[in-house]
C-alpha cells in the first residue's frame, strides 16, 4: 500500500463554444465524381468510381491502408484531376480540403495567434483565444512562432486554422492525428454544428461514431457506400452482409447479336452523338444560369449596401420600389438555383 502513488486528477477544461463563420449555402448537389479511373503505374486505384455528394451529409471514408481513402479524397477536392470521368462541383460550393500533410503548410514565421488572425473573418478575431485555448494553446503559448512547435502542436493550430475559415464543405483527410481527447471534443462540437456538408477519412472509431450518416468503404479499385452510422456499417461487415448491389444484365445470347456489325457501330455512333448535342446543350445552359445569377446576387448585393445608409428611407416611394425588387430577387435566384440542381441533375444521367 506504502508504495501506491496517488493519481492527481486534473481540473477539468472550460468547454469551447464554436460558432463557424457566416458562409453561403451551397446548392443542394455539393460534389459528383462519375465513371473516375485513378491509375499510378500498374496500380489501378479506382476502375469506374461513381460518387454524389449531397448538401448536409457526413460521409466517412473509410478502408484498409493504401486502398486508396486519400486518392480519393484529393479527387473529391479536386486537387487531383481523375485520369478518366469527371469531377463537378455544385453551385457555390465553397470548400476547404483538410490534408495530412495540413501542419506542415503553415507559415513558420508567423505566431500562434497570427496564424489564426491573418486568416479568420473580421468578426472571428474575438473567438481566436477562445479557440485556442480549446487546442491546449494558452497563455505565453500564443506568441510562440509556429516554427518551434512540436508536430502535435502544429496539428492542434492547423485544425484551429481551419475551423475559423468560412466554407460550407470540409473535406478532412484524418483531421484527429495528434489530437488529444478534449481537443477532439472540441472539433467535435464545432462539427456536429456545422451546417453544410462533411467528407473525411478517420481511423478514429469514436469520432466516426460521433460524426458519420454514411459510409463509403474502399477497396479493390472500388468505392461502395454504405447508408447509416458508422456502426451500422461495422455490425453489417462483422455479418458478412453487403449492400444491395444491382444485378448484372443478361448476357444476349447468339440469336440476340445484331447480324450487321457494321450497322451496330453506326447506331452506336449515331447514339453517343446525340448524347454528345444532350450534354452540350444542358452545359450551355446550366452556363447561363450561372451567369443569370451571378448578375442577381450582384444586384442584390448593391441594393442591401443601399439599404444600409442611413439616408435609405428619406423617400419612401423610391426605398418601397428597391425592397420590392430586393424580394424579387431573391426569389429569383431561388427558383434558379433549383433549375441549375434539376439540369445538373439530368446531365449527370447522360453517360
Amino acid at each position: 500500500l506504502e508504495k501506491i502513488v496517488p493519481i492527481v486528477v486534473p481540473p477539468a477544461r472550460k468547454k469551447v463554444h464554436f460558432t463557424f463563420p457566416e458562409c453561403v449555402r451551397s446548392g443542394r448537389v455539393v460534389i459528383e465524381l462519375s465513371s473516375a479511373r485513378k491509375v499510378y503505374g500498374e496500380n489501378v486505384v479506382f476502375r469506374a468510381l461513381n460518387l454524389h455528394v449531397e448538401r448536409g451529409e457526413r460521409i466517412a471514408i473509410v478502408g484498409q491502408n493504401g486502398a486508396g481513402k486519400s486518392t480519393l479524397m484529393r479527387m473529391l477536392s479536386g486537387v487531383e484531376a481523375p485520369d478518366a470521368g469527371t469531377r463537378r462541383e455544385g453551385h457555390q460550393v465553397i470548400a476547404q480540403y483538410f490534408a495530412q500533410d495540413e501542419a506542415d503548410r503553415l507559415d513558420p514565421v508567423l505566431t500562434v495567434y497570427e496564424t489564426l488572425a491573418v486568416s479568420s473573418p473580421t468578426e472571428m478575431v474575438p473567438m481566436i483565444r477562445n479557440i485556442l485555448g480549446g487546442f491546449l494553446f494558452s497563455g505565453e503559448d500564443v506568441y510562440k512562432r509556429a516554427a518551434v512547435l512540436s508536430g502535435g502542436e502544429r496539428t492542434r493550430l492547423a485544425v484551429a486554422r481551419m475551423l475559423l475559415r468560412p466554407s460550407n464543405t470540409l473535406l478532412l483527410d484524418e483531421p484527429t492525428n495528434h489530437l488529444d481527447l478534449d481537443s477532439k471534443d472540441v472539433l467535435l462540437g464545432a462539427l456536429a454544428d456545422f451546417g453544410g456538408t462533411i467528407i473525411f477519412v478517420s481511423h478514429d472509431r469514436y469520432f466516426l461514431d460521433r460524426l458519420a450518416t454514411k459510409v463509403v468503404d474502399v477497396g479493390g479499385g472500388e468505392a461502395v457506400l454504405f447508408p447509416g452510422t458508422y456502426e451500422e456499417f461495422h455490425d453489417r461487415k462483422m455479418r458478412g452482409d453487403e449492400p444491395p448491389q444491382p444485378k448484372p444484365s443478361d448476357k444476349a445470347g447468339d440469336s440476340a447479336a445484331p447480324k450487321n456489325a457494321w450497322e451496330e457501330q453506326k447506331r452506336a455512333a449515331a447514339e453517343a452523338r446525340k448524347r454528345e448535342r444532350a450534354a452540350k446543350a444542358l452545359q450551355a445552359r446550366v452556363a447561363e444560369i450561372e451567369s443569370q445569377i451571378g448578375r442577381r446576387e450582384q444586384e442584390i448585393k448593391d441594393l442591401e449596401a443601399a439599404m444600409a445608409q442611413p439616408a435609405f428611407y428619406d423617400h419612401q416611394a423610391t426605398a418601397r420600389t428597391q425592397i420590392e425588387r430586393h424580394e424579387k430577387l431573391i426569389a429569383e435566384v431561388d427558383a434558379l438555383m433549383h433549375e441549375w440542381e434539376e439540369v445538373n441533375t439530368e446531365l449527370a444521367g447522360i453517360d
